[in-house]
């Protein structure tokens, strides 16, 4: 992080301009690797799921009320999430439950959710031109 002061120049560095530290480049395997990963959660259904998992385990069924999805839906997404060890399941009774088992996959989205959320709040906060 650079912050360079004097009398006549200032400049201060944000998080968004920021050069990461040096760091050794991923490999195209990890690159795809990664790219696939993030496309696992990448649909606004899977974040809502994920979302209202990260309040406790859960089933089918009361996920789909929660978001308001058919449980159809709701089923094939949480077993994709499950497929890709997102997730964690279990079977109680005909009922099959959910939790985070990855949470670092979470963090991730919610970090570009934290990021949305900001410049939505920076644009808001900025006054209309007339």
């Amino acid at each position: 992080m650079r912050a360079v002061a004097s009398d006549q120049n200032t400049e201060r560095s944000t998080p968004s301009s920021r050069r990461p530290p040096d760091r050794e480049p991923l490999s195209e395997r990890v690159i795809e690797l990664t790219a696939e990963r993030l496309g696992v959660v990448a649909t606004a259904r899977k974040i809502a799921l994920l979302e209202e998992l990260t309040h406790g385990e859960a089933g089918v069924q009361e996920l789909a009320d929660r978001v308001g999805l058919p449980h159809q839906n709701v089923s094939h997404n949480l077993t994709l999430l499950w497929r890709a060890g997102i997730l964690s399941r279990r079977s109680e009774g005909k009922t099959t439950i959910y939790a985070i088992e990855e949470w670092s996959a979470w963090w991730v989205v919610e970090q570009i959710a934290r990021l949305v959320q900001d410049s939505l709040d920076e644009r808001h906060a900025q006054p209309s031109a007339a």
